[in-house]
């Protein structure tokens, strides 16, 4: 009778929980949100910004009344700043096979911009993306009034970070809500990041300037209130080892596209 190496038995059964851990990391079917960053010369900002709100915001809203987008976000950031995005799109697709169709559009409109708006400004680039955690206020804060910030990282490993982000960002994020400065938060992962700026995109929406100008009070108040939690004190002694993080984007709503 043959026995089998205990060595090997455990080593086989390693790699099925590797793989079903690898597996259970990943949503099923494709992702539903691509995000599209656009740059725009600085003498053509001002006018890039109207053709975003007038016919940009008119085009999503056809695409969504078609059926091609279920949602949108388009953030403009309101200063120059030549080492990140002066606006970013984030549209959200019912179903992965929605994505076919907007690639249909891309044909002639690349990034979903006209030949008006291709005169103003160019897309960089495109991210299909997850969006893995979100949460709201019942009192979010209005489209002319909230700012936004939008925060990009890389990591070294998938399933690390996302117990990070469970055990050490969300527990902050919800102290932040309670202390009614923000009023929602999307975070994304990149479907595909090998080789792109970012593995995750954090977009963070304050209720108004005010409630940004907050933002290191609150979140060294919030921290005060976790440090006695094992599980987010392990990971904020670890944190530096698991990310690294990209230049911060403040930007302004320009549309009204709920999601």
């Amino acid at each position: 009778m043959h026995i089998l190496d205990p060595r090997r038995l455990l080593l086989f059964v390693l790699l099925l929980t590797i793989a079903a851990a690898a597996q259970s990391a990943t949503p099923a079917g494709g992702p539903l949100n691509l995000l599209i960053s656009y740059r725009s010369e600085p003498a053509n900002r001002p006018a890039f910004r109207v053709y975003l709100q007038a016919e940009g915001r008119a085009r999503l809203e056809k695409f969504k009344h078609d059926g091609v987008l279920q949602g949108y976000l388009v953030l403009f950031n309101p200063v120059t700043n030549s080492g990140t995005w002066d606006a970013l799109i984030i549209l959200t697709f019912a179903r992965y096979a929605d994505t076919r169709r907007w690639m249909d559009i891309e044909r002639t409109a690349p990034g979903g911009l006209s030949a008006a708006g291709l005169r103003l400004a160019k897309p960089v680039d495109s991210y299909f993306a997850d969006l893995r955690w979100q949460g709201a206020t019942d009192a979010a804060a209005t489209e002319r009034d909230s700012i936004y910030y939008v925060i990009p990282y890389e990591y070294s490993n998938a399933g690390e970070y996302e117990k990070y982000v469970d055990a050490y960002v969300i527990p902050q994020v919800q102290g932040w809500m309670r202390e009614g400065v923000l009023s929602s938060y999307r975070l994304f992962m990149n479907r595909f990041p090998t080789g792109r700026p970012w593995d995750s995109l954090f977009v963070y929406q304050y209720r108004d300037l005010e409630a940004f100008g907050r933002r290191d009070e609150i979140v060294a108040k919030v921290r005060g209130t976790l440090v006695g939690d094992p599980a987010w004190k392990h990971y904020s002694d670890i944190k530096q080892t698991l990310r690294t993080e990209s230049e911060n984007t403040i930007a302004a709503d320009l549309g009204a596209g709920r999601q």
